[in-house]
């Protein structure tokens, strides 16, 4: 269930690929990601969708198969417009049941999570960086309880860079085929760069639902996703005019920068850019 808002978002994530498409092929050759996500929710750092507590919010409403209720799933991140690709992050998830009958049980048996990068680069696009588990470590549980009004409450931890990542992520950038590359850090503005725009956050939860008048127990899984756009904007230290100013880039989803703010050195700049 998308709201209004998603939609306006969608539309314009639409229009800016229509505008830069003509400069992307006039000035690259690279080849363009052929993933297709138009239709999943989006969690926008750079856009003015904050609460008053400063957290991005997000909500959906996913089907069950072969069930009459649904699942009610709540996302929230802290970091706001500090959502960067090396940093870690924090994603909340909140999921209770809607409509669910007096004679059905249902408990969370394990939630996976992938979160991978999101680039209009076909080299960069889907690269893992990182994943969870969450399931109950005991034998006296079926698994988190849920209802109506009774909520699993989860928190995913999203690492900036692991060893795998930085890996993974050096291979794409060295194109090598015998298998072997130098692992190192990277840049938020490497990623950015390299039209980097977004994090996928992919998860499965699996669900065991009790029939209380039978006794009988089916595991059913239930697939969610959302996007996380990450800041877009980085600020370098230059050089003009003899001189070290901080400026401010804003980039695209293509990769391409454009200058937003100078600032001298001596003037404490603005952590957050409006």
């Amino acid at each position: 269930m998308k709201s209004n808002y998603l939609r306006r978002k969608q539309l314009f994530f639409t229009a800016l690929a229509s505008t830069t498409m003509l400069s992307l092929f006039g000035c690259s050759n690279k080849e363009l990601s052929s993933s297709n996500n138009s239709n999943i929710d989006i969690l926008d750092t750079t856009l003015s969708n904050e609460d008053m507590n400063g957290s991005l919010t997000l909500s959906q409403e996913e089907e069950v198969n072969e069930e009459s209720f649904k699942l009610l799933i709540d996302y929230s991140s802290e970091n706001g417009k500090d959502w960067r690709v090396t940093d870690t992050k924090y994603l909340y998830i909140s999921i209770k049941t809607k409509d669910l009958p007096e004679n059905k049980e249902v408990y969370i048996d394990n939630i996976h999570t992938d979160t991978f990068i999101v680039s209009t680069n076909a080299h960069f696009d889907g690269i893992i960086q990182d994943t969870m588990d969450d399931r109950v470590h005991n034998a006296m549980m079926l698994g988190f309880p849920i209802s109506n009004d009774n909520s699993y409450y989860g928190c995913n931890i999203i690492e900036g860079q692991n060893s795998e990542f930085m890996e993974g992520w050096s291979y794409g950038i060295n194109g090598n085929n015998n298998g072997s590359f130098a692992t190192k850090r990277h840049l938020e503005s490497d990623f950015l760069s390299s039209g980097v725009y977004a994090n996928r956050i992919a998860s499965v939860i699996d669900l065991i639902i009790v029939n209380k008048d039978t006794n009988e127990m089916r595991p059913v899984s239930v697939p969610t996703e959302i996007l996380v756009r990450v800041n877009n904007r980085i600020t370098f230290l230059e050089e003009r005019d003899k001189e070290e100013v901080y400026v401010t880039y804003e980039y695209d989803m293509y990769g391409n920068k454009m200058e937003i703010e100078v600032m001298p050195k001596g003037i404490e700049r603005k952590r957050e850019l409006d």
